[in-house]
């Protein structure tokens, strides 16, 4: 698992649980005292770390319930702590790097290859094909993308692909052209601006 991915995984599980804390607060009358916020927030992550997905934050997991449990921990406090963090690391992540997640994301979890299109070989279908100049020209040095990536496909479920890409949360994939006959489409990547 890519380290992108790794910081998407614990963000979403930090996330979740302060929403559930927040929603059992809010449909509750009284006040919520420390130590009952930090029962919830316990329940709610102590089933996680039996599941395969949240294998690799299984630690972070584990050392989140311990500050829950422990006297005078403020498990709340932490995951909001935590969580302002993983924004950071999100804001600061290198899109050219996020790019490469991307790609390997599509290849090892979806069996979508990709190379770079050349012209004087015929393509293949469902491979993603991608410029050579557009990745010259879309990323600053500094790995800041500054224009649209275009990809190109012959696939037969498109609008498959392009909620896989969306779902990763590294770019913002939009269907720029599609040849229904053919199956061939042109598939933009756009930044995700984290405010």
């Amino acid at each position: 698992m890519s380290k992108e991915n790794y910081h998407q995984l614990l963000s979403d599980v930090i996330e979740n649980s302060l929403l559930h804390l927040y929603g059992q607060v809010a449909s509750n009358d009284h006040f919520v005292p420390l130590a009952k916020r930090n029962t919830l927030l316990c329940k709610y992550l102590k089933p996680k770390l039996k599941q395969p997905e949240y294998k690799v934050i299984k630690g972070d997991i584990k050392r989140m319930v311990l500050a829950g449990q422990r006297k005078g921990g403020d498990l709340e406090a932490k995951l909001n702590e935590l969580y302002t963090l993983s924004l950071d690391y999100q804001a600061k992540a290198n899109d050219a790097q996020s790019l490469y997640d991307l790609l390997n994301i599509l290849l090892h979890e979806h069996g979508f290859d990709s190379k770079m299109f050349d012209e004087s070989v015929k393509a293949e279908p469902g491979v993603i094909y991608v410029l050579k100049e557009h990745l010259e020209n879309c990323f600053e040095a500094n790995g800041k993308q500054i224009a649209p990536v275009s990809m190109l496909i012959e696939h037969e479920s498109v609008s498959s692909l392009v909620e896989i890409i969306n779902s990763t949360k590294l770019f913002f994939a939009t269907l720029k052209e599609c040849n229904e006959k053919t199956k061939q489409a042109h598939i933009e990547l756009h930044p995700i601006i984290i405010k």
